[in-house]
């Protein structure tokens, strides 16, 4: 009983995993949408599947400091994208444009929704903005993630924040590539229509928060103005200079890939003119083979006796 009380006990860490589901709750709430009692229980049950995430993810984090290897990492990330891809392909294989699905009736629906805008709250032209800031969030991302474990702390709460963010800005940019717009498949009714790319993206903010949050001797204390912008200027070198000495590692790794290809080609079209040769060796063999010495010897003989002709009809 004490083991089912610590897993479900509230904590920080759990609050702000659920805290952007009530936020958005509350912003529903302010706009008019929630008016009816059922929509309320609609729009809060997802607070039970939340919050039960986030035990896990809690307990999870308690046992483990990351999430798994960096070839892992990399392959889990790969996962996430084409879970959330594929799943947009089945869902506009199965249902066309604004159709849904009933999966519980009322409270959760599989539907073909086209977010031309790319984003729930941003209007459609801010479209290529987001685009500008998806692009740049890609590689911001793999840097501050690199730049934070080998100089800070490994922790889970990191690893699934770089998952969270990097998947999700990954596959939008992949929405926006392939089809020019976002397919929404998770509808609750009257509240919300997203896809795993915006869990992805809800885990990622969470996990930030709480790495903030609980990394030990972090101080959270405003220390003046001056102070402040003295730390993030040092933020900002550090982080810039360790960018420009991954960027370096990764030309010096390009460079090295394209010379070991080159060489690799050297040695190919080397075996091949060796291969062409031994082919020719055993071509001559066999027509030698043909024929006797004698026969030859004979043949070197009347070579021999037409250049002595020649020599003497030019003299």
């Amino acid at each position: 009983m004490q083991a089912v009380y610590e897993c479900f006990r509230p904590t920080v860490s759990k609050s702000i995993l659920i805290a952007e589901w009530i936020a958005y709750i509350l912003l529903m709430a302010a706009w008019g949408r929630l008016t009816e009692l059922r929509q309320l229980a609609v729009a809060l049950w997802p607070l039970l599947l939340f919050y039960c995430l986030a035990c896990v993810l809690v307990m999870w984090g308690q046992r483990a400091s990351r999430v798994t290897s960096g070839r892992g990492l990399v392959l889990l990330a790969i996962i996430m994208i084409a879970l959330d891809q594929m799943s947009k392909c089945v869902a506009s294989a199965l249902l066309s444009p604004d159709a849904t699905l009933p999966l519980i009736k009322g409270w959760l629906h599989l539907t073909n929704v086209h977010n031309v805008g790319g984003s729930l709250l941003a209007p459609a032209w801010m479209k290529p903005v987001l685009v500008v800031v998806a692009a740049l969030v890609l590689p911001l991302s793999v840097i501050v993630y690199r730049y934070y474990i080998s100089s800070k702390r490994r922790s889970l709460w990191t690893d699934l924040a770089f998952l969270g963010i990097f998947t999700g800005y990954a596959s939008w940019l992949c929405d926006m590539s392939l089809r020019g717009h976002i397919i929404d498949l998770i509808q609750i009714p009257g509240i919300v229509a997203a896809d795993f790319k915006d869990l992805f993206l809800t885990l990622g903010g969470a996990c930030v928060i709480i790495e903030v949050l609980d990394r030990p001797g972090l101080s959270l204390g405003w220390d003046g103005w001056r102070a402040e912008f003295e730390s993030t200027r040092r933020l900002i070198t550090d982080v810039s200079v360790f960018a420009a000495g991954e960027l370096r590692s990764c030309c010096i790794i390009i460079r090295e890939g394209f010379n070991s290809l080159f060489l690799c080609f050297q040695q190919l079209r080397e075996k091949q003119a060796l291969d062409r040769f031994d082919r020719l060796r055993a071509r001559m063999s066999q027509l030698n083979a043909a024929y006797s010495d004698a026969e030859v010897e004979a043949e070197l003989r009347a070579t021999d006796g037409d250049q002595s002709a020649t020599e003497c009809k030019r003299l």
